[in-house]
C-alpha cells in the first residue's frame, strides 16, 4: 500500500533522477525533499554544506523540479528550504511524514536517533526505506553567474493557477534569494482573459491559499504577503522596500517596465533575476513544450473537473447531460457521441412539437402571448414570438414557465423508452430549466467569446451587433462550467475535438464500472 506523505533525505542530489524514479512507486500523495548536507549529525559521514549562499542551490532546485516533472508528476513534490535558509536542523512539515526515504545505507541506530531528533511531524505508524544509488560521486560546486545576492525584501507575480514545478521553482528561488520578506501578487480574473482557457483558471482565493500553503510549508521562517493584483505591476511599483524580483525568463520585460515607472517615481530599480523555463516532457498535441498552467487546463477537457453528485434516479440508461451556449460546438460533440452510438435526445426539437398544433403548450402558449404570434396558417411563429420575449425577462419567464414543464414530462417519457446503457441529453438550457435533475452527469462546451460571435456571424448571417446580443441575452462560460462535471472546448480542428469526447467517453466507462447499471 504506498503512503501518502513521503520524505526523502537525499545525500547527494545527484541521483536525483533515479531516486525519484524509485520513491514515487512508494509514495501517492505528498513527497517532501530534505538536501541531507544542509543538516546536522546524526547520519554518519555526509557532504558538508559547500554552498556560501543560499542562492547558490538555485541549479540544484531546478534539477530536482526539473526531473520531478519527468519521473513522479503526479506528486505534490516539495523541496524544503527552511535548512538551507536558516540553519534549521529540524524538518518540520504540514503534513505528517508516513514513509522516510534514504538514498543510502544506516544503521538502524542512526535512523531511529535521526527520526527522532530531525523529524517533528512524523506518523505513529510510518514505514523506512532505503534506495541505494550506489558510491556517492562529489557534488560539484555551483558557477552560475547569476547573481547570488541575498535581499531583504524579493517580490513576484503571477497567476499561479493549478500550483506546478514550474511555480515551485520560481518561489523556491526567491525564497533563497529573501532574508526576511517576500512579497507575492497573485492576478485577479480581470488579468486572465487573455490566456488560454481562462474560463477553468482557478478562482484567486484558491490559488492563493494553495501558495500560501505551498511556501510556508517549504520556508515558514519568513514573512509572506501574498496579495491580489489588478494590473500588471501591483505593490512592486510603489513599495521602497523592495529591492529585486525574481521573473522567469519570458516576463524579463515586466521587470524592465517596473524599474522604468520606479524609476519615474523616484524609487531604486529592483535586481531583475530571470528563472530558467522546465522543459515539458511529453508535451501532447496543441501543448507548450515547457511545463505551464495552460498545458494542465488543456489536460482538464474531457476528464471529470467536478466531483459527480448522487442522485435519486434510475443507473439504467445512464444520461449525460450535454449543454453550453450558443455557437460553442455542442454540435460537433454530438456526432462525436453518435459515432459511439451514443443516442442523443434533442431538446430543441422537443421544444417546437410543444409549439404545434397538437402539442400540449400550443393553446396555453397562444393564450398567453396573443394570436399575434401565429402564421396565416394559425401556426405559431417562432420568429415573432422570439421578439415579443428576446431581451425581456419578464415575458420570457411566463413562456418558460409554460414550456419546461411540459417539456420536462416528455423528456422523462422519452429516457424511459431506452434500453441503451447511455443516453445524451442535449440542452442549451439544461442547467436552466431544471432538467439536469434528471442527469447522472453534465457534461458542456465553451469557446471563447470572440470565437462565438464570429461563428454567429457566420452561420446566421448576423452583424457584430446582433450576435453580441445574442451571445449576452445567455448565461456565460463561467456559469455553464460551474454546473459541468466534464467540459469540451471544440475551438481548434475536429480531430482535437474528437480526441476530446473519446477521453471523456473512456473515463465514463471506469465510472460505470463502478456503477450498478
Amino acid at each position: 500500500m504506498l503512503a501518502k506523505t513521503g520524505l526523502l533525505v537525499v545525500s547527494n542530489p545527484k541521483h536525483i533522477n533515479r531516486l525519484l524514479s524509485d520513491v514515487q512507486k512508494s509514495v501517492k500523495s505528498t513527497l517532501y525533499i530534505q538536501l541531507l548536507s544542509a543538516l546536522t549529525e546524526p547520519l554518519g559521514n555526509f557532504y558538508s554544506n559547500l554552498f556560501t549562499t543560499p542562492p547558490k542551490f538555485s541549479r540544484t532546485i531546478f534539477n530536482i523540479y526539473s526531473q520531478a516533472s519527468r519521473q513522479c508528476n503526479n506528486l505534490d513534490v516539495r523541496v524544503l528550504l527552511s535548512s538551507l535558509k536558516s540553519h534549521v536542523s529540524e524538518i518540520k512539515t504540514i503534513n505528517p511524514i508516513d514513509i522516510v526515504i534514504f538514498d543510502k545505507e544506516y544503521s538502524r541506530n542512526d535512523i531511529e536517533k535521526f527520526i527522532k531528533s530531525k523529524v517533528s511531524n512524523i506518523s505513529k505508524e510510518h514505514d523506512i526505506l532505503t534506495v541505494c544509488c550506489g558510491q556517492n560521486d562529489e557534488i560539484p560546486t555551483e558557477n552560475d553567474p547569476r547573481d547570488f545576492q541575498v535581499y531583504k525584501h524579493v517580490c513576484l507575480g503571477g497567476t499561479f493557477d493549478r500550483l506546478h514545478v514550474a511555480h515551485k521553482l520560481l518561489l523556491s528561488d526567491a525564497i533563497l534569494r529573501t532574508s526576511e520578506k517576500l512579497t507575492i501578487g497573485v492576478t485577479e480574473e480581470n488579468m486572465t482573459h487573455s490566456k488560454l482557457l481562462w474560463e477553468l483558471i482557478e478562482d484567486v482565493d484558491t490559488r492563493i491559499t494553495k501558495l500560501e500553503n505551498f511556501v510556508k510549508d517549504i520556508c515558514p521562517e519568513l514573512t509572506y504577503n501574498i496579495c491580489k493584483i489588478s494590473d500588471p505591476y501591483g505593490p512592486a511599483i510603489v513599495d521602497e522596500t523592495m529591492s529585486m524580483i525574481v521573473v522567469s525568463e519570458e516576463t524579463v520585460r515586466g521587470g524592465e517596465k517596473i524599474n522604468e515607472i520606479r524609476k519615474q517615481a523616484g524609487l531604486s530599480e529592483l535586481s531583475i533575476v530571470p528563472i530558467p523555463f522546465i522543459d515539458e516532457p511529453n508535451p501532447h498535441i496543441r501543448e507548450e513544450t515547457k511545463i505551464s498552467s495552460s498545458n494542465l487546463r488543456l489536460r482538464l477537457l474531457g476528464t471529470l473537473i467536478k466531483p459527480l453528485e448522487n442522485k435519486n434516479i434510475p443507473n439504467k440508461p445512464y444520461i449525460i447531460g450535454l449543454t453550453g451556449g450558443i455557437a460553442s460546438g455542442k454540435s460537433g460533440v454530438i456526432n462525436h457521441l453518435k459515432d459511439l452510438d451514443v443516442p442523443v435526445i434533442d431538446c430543441d426539437k422537443i421544444g417546437h412539437e410543444m409549439y404545434e398544433k397538437t402539442g400540449p403548450s400550443f393553446a396555453q402558449v397562444v393564450g398567453t402571448f396573443g394570436k399575434q404570434i401565429l402564421n396565416p396558417e394559425g401556426e405559431i411563429d417562432r420568429k415573432i414570438l422570439g421578439n415579443l420575449v428576446f431581451k425581456k425577462p419578464d415575458e420570457l419567464k411566463k413562456l418558460t414557465d409554460i414550456l419546461w414543464p411540459a417539456m420536462a414530462l416528455k423528456i422523462q417519457e422519452i429516457v424511459k423508452n431506452f434500453n441503451t446503457d447511455v443516453v445524451c441529453l442535449e440542452a442549451a438550457v439544461l442547467c436552466q430549466a431544471g432538467w439536469d435533475k434528471f442527469c447522472h452527469e453534465i457534461w458542456c462546451t465553451f469557446v471563447p467569446e470572440k470565437e462565438a460571435i464570429e461563428r454567429l456571424k457566420r452561420r446566421n448571417n448576423l452583424t457584430d451587433v446582433q450576435a453580441k446580443d445574442r451571445l449576452a441575452s445567455q448565461p456565460s462560460n463561467k456559469d455553464y462550467i460551474s454546473h459541468a462535471n466534464v467540459v469540451f472546448c471544440p475551438l481548434w480542428e475536429v480531430e482535437y475535438t474528437r480526441l476530446q469526447v473519446i477521453r471523456a467517453w473512456e473515463l465514463l466507462q471506469k465510472r460505470l464500472g463502478q456503477v450498478d447499471c
